[in-house]
């Protein structure tokens, strides 16, 4: 991920491979996931929202919880959790490293 201050809504999303709509109502709907906004009302993400983002999306499609159980989820566990997401998102980013390494050594 790029170190930048903000994303755009748009620009989470393409990051987490979500509709913008996905995470508005994931936003009503999860107290923690309250992004900053603009004075024009633009949304406005930090990468610690981004890992939230990611925390919930991992709770809802790959543990396949609802959104009940991803509440409980985070409200006992969330340390956990968290680390478990951050483990598998550096181990999918050193898989893509290493793909394209042994892409490379086969020019």
């Amino acid at each position: 991920m790029a170190k930048r201050l903000f994303f755009r809504i748009k620009e989470a999303a393409q990051l987490l491979g979500e509709e913008p709509s996905t995470i508005r109502y994931w936003e009503t709907v999860f107290p923690h996931l309250v992004p900053s906004t603009t004075p024009n009302g633009v949304r406005q993400y930090t990468e610690r929202d981004i890992q939230n983002i990611e925390t919930i999306r991992y709770l809802l499609r790959v543990k396949k919880l609802t959104i009940e159980g991803a509440k409980s989820e985070l409200a006992t566990r969330r340390s956990q959790v968290e680390l478990r997401v951050d483990t598998i998102t550096r181990l999918k980013h050193i898989h893509s490293q290493l793909t394209d390494l042994r892409e490379s050594l086969k020019e």
